[in-house]
């Protein structure tokens, strides 16, 4: 029979043990992109897209959302990015992709310019997943404020514009959840889609 003092300490040992597992089980991912968990980003736009179809957030529900603003006259950062977000999802196994729809949205910063024709010609070499939105100056403004996104026109009479350069990862329920700086690469996005799959709470 063991003894009483023994059977504590290899009841609080157990418990212990326990403990370490729950820990070990609730460690956060380190994830590449910077947690913006419970900010208020990208609820309330309303655009159209290059098949000249109205969307709003609510549309996208049930996919993940990587979300980026640019204008089709950009020379080098733009399409870059676009790349890198579609290079990213090229990188995610297909079952994954399978598992979760995942869609690439583009936003316009220049909707003079940037019809849903130009768009659609425009986005013809990004891949399937990409989906170009643009709207009126003041549609397009409005989406702009809603994920706090600085976009200036470089002079009065200049096609290029100033912008910053994040992309969004909003949630399949329309949640912001991370922003990634313009220099993440497709790999780190990647690794990332594939945690927040895996983890199935998203």
């Amino acid at each position: 029979m063991i003894p009483f003092a023994q059977k504590i300490r290899l009841y609080l040992l157990a418990s212990l043990c326990g403990l370490a597992l729950v820990a070990c089980q609730n460690k956060p991912i380190p994830f590449h992109g910077a947690d913006i968990k419970g900010a208020s980003y990208g609820q309330n736009w309303l655009l159209t897209d290059q098949s000249g179809q109205p969307r709003q957030a609510k549309d996208f529900q049930g996919h993940l959302q990587l979300i980026y603003f640019g204008f089709t006259q950009c020379p080098d950062m733009c399409p870059a990015t676009l790349q890198r977000m579609q290079a990213a999802l090229d990188l995610v196994a297909p079952e994954t992709l399978a598992k979760q729809p995942t869609d690439i949205l583009f936003i316009t910063v220049d909707p003079e310019t940037d019809t849903a024709e130009v768009l659609k010609n425009y986005l013809k070499s990004f891949g399937s997943h990409v989906i170009g939105l643009t709207g009126s100056q003041a549609q397009v403004d409005a989406a702009a404020k809603d994920f706090k996104v600085y976009a200036q026109q470089s002079s009065k009479n200049s096609k290029m514009f100033e912008h910053s350069g994040f992309i969004y990862l909003m949630d399949k329920e329309g949640r912001a959840r991370l922003m990634y700086a313009p220099e993440t690469s497709a790999k780190d996005i990647a690794e990332d889609l594939g945690h927040i799959v895996a983890e199935g709470t998203w």
